[in-house]
């Protein structure tokens, strides 16, 4: 089965290989040097003070939400929301399940935030935390977090409320850093990471550990952060997990960041060229467009569950779309462990349904040419095998 999800997304050889190690002890120091290493790799990675500012759980990206409100806020705290989709809006049930008090800012599906938006909002409130998703999964919709960030910085430099960011599916495919203002960064191991689902990370600023440090917040166990900046590790994490982050890590840093970037935006660019010559509707624009998932509306004769079962039938599965897009759309995942023959393969079985199938192909021509000199150039070559 070929796979152009937004996660899970395929896995690497390497990483496959590293899940089936023998177990060993959690306690043990084969383990802890594995440990280290994938938390000193992260540290780099999200350029966090050092390792001691991880935390690893054997959970859903969904987990490390709920540990970021549950270490950071305490019932009754007020916290800004800000929805541009699906995930944004789960990031905020999260909160109020904890009895936490969440005002909203409600953005259309498809766009992004406004920054002077926000800021006035928090001018107007004094929150003890502000939501936010980097790169909206139900929508392909990158946010301007840093830009956000800096500006929190400027207006409030002591008093700003402490910035949660959501990049579940954009680091490390898109560039996010503890830098200029952001506090917390939360990541899940099947999108970028190249891994099975099953790990939330987070990473931490210097002011956001001691605010963990400082929550006299009760109720905290499973999702407690405080052992793990302590260097500890509170109960049995999934050490398999763990064997395979640590392969995927040294993948990625072989492959090095910019050209990683780089080729999830020519990945990005490909897919909306081949969508718009093929008939089909880009439902983001261009500058906020994610270089992980892409959104497009399909025409009315075109059923969205309809093209995506077929398309299961001849080896290839691709995601529906949440909420008011659920009938009318598709999404199409570019991220992790693909390359351009990847993608273009995949495109290749869902051209047929298209009402423009020779202009769709047509129009990844250039993308080839490219794609081809950064393949010749790149060490992330050990690819997934061609359907």
């Amino acid at each position: 089965m070929h796979i152009l999800l937004p996660g899970p997304t395929p896995i690497p050889p390497t990483v496959q290989e590293a899940l089936v190690r023998p177990m060993n002890d959690h306690r043990g120091t084969p383990f802890t040097e594995v440990n280290n290493r994938v938390r000193s790799e992260l540290a780099n990675l999200f350029n966090a003070p050092s390792l001691n500012h991880i935390a690893i759980f054997p959970a859903s990206g969904t987990g490390g939400l709920e540990a970021a409100v549950v270490n950071f806020c305490r019932p009754h705290d007020r916290v800004l929301s800000i929805e541009t989709g699906l995930f944004g809006r789960r990031f905020g049930e999260v909160a109020l399940a904890h009895q936490v008090q969440v005002d909203h800012i409600k953005v259309p599906w498809g766009k992004s935030f406004e920054v002077p938006e926000v800021i006035d909002r928090l001018n107007h409130f004094p929150y003890r935390a502000v939501l936010v998703t980097h790169n909206e999964t139900s929508t392909g919709v990158v946010n301007p977090v840093v830009t956000l960030a800096e500006a929190l910085v400027r207006t409030a430099p002591e008093s700003r409320p402490i910035l949660l960011v959501d990049s579940i599916s954009g680091v490390p495919s898109m560039p996010l850093f503890l830098t200029g203002g952001v506090d917390v960064i939360i990541a899940a191991s099947q999108k970028g990471f190249m891994c099975p689902p099953g790990l939330a990370l987070l990473a931490l600023s210097d002011r956001a550990r001691a605010a963990v440090i400082d929550n006299d917040r009760p109720g905290r166990f499973y999702f407690d952060l405080r052992p793990y900046l302590a260097d500890q590790l509170p109960y049995t994490p999934a050490v398999g997990l763990w064997h395979a982050l640590d392969a995927a890590l040294t993948l990625l840093r072989q492959e090095g960041a910019e050209t990683r970037y780089r080729r999830h935006r020519i990945l990005r660019d490909a897919v909306r060229a081949f969508a718009k010559a093929g008939g089909l509707t880009l439902l983001v624009e261009e500058p906020v467009a994610s270089p992980t998932v892409t959104a497009l509306a399909l025409p009315d004769s075109i059923e969205a569950g309809t093209l995506r079962e077929n398309l299961e039938r001849v080896g290839l599965q691709i995601a529906g779309a949440p909420g008011p897009w659920h009938h009318k759309a598709i999404r199409i995942g570019h991220v992790g462990y693909l390359d351009l023959a990847d993608v273009v393969a995949g495109l290749g079985l869902i051209a047929p349904y298209l009402p423009d199938p020779a202009g769709a192909m047509t129009a990844l021509i250039p993308f080839l040419k490219e794609g081809l000199a950064y393949d010749a150039s790149t060490d992330f070559s050990d690819r997934i095998a061609r359907p």
